[in-house]
């Protein structure tokens, strides 16, 4: 139950990254874009900028509910971690 939950809470999470790219390219800022997206190969670096990078420009291209989202998702998903260890033990 909590590895479906927990597979849907990701999904969700990927679909917030790349509206955030989606947007960056939209946004004419398609060299922090195409970092991101290479980034995210390496040790996923590329989301964790994509992520900060985001709620910094948030109010600007008027993305704070999906970063709001998104930032749930990575809290539910570090909950669901802690949850899934302790009760497999």
């Amino acid at each position: 139950m909590l590895q479906g939950i927990s597979i849907a809470v990701g999904l969700v999470s990927l679909l917030c990254y790349l509206f955030v790219i989606y947007t960056m390219f939209n946004n004419a800022e398609s060299v922090i874009g195409i970092v991101c997206l290479v980034g995210a190969c390496v040790l996923g670096l590329g989301v964790i900028v994509a992520f900060v990078y985001g709620w910094i420009k948030a109010w600007e291209w008027e993305i704070v509910p999906v970063m709001g989202l998104w930032s749930g998702c990575f809290v539910l998903q570090i909950i669901l971690t802690i949850l899934r260890v302790m009760l497999n033990g």
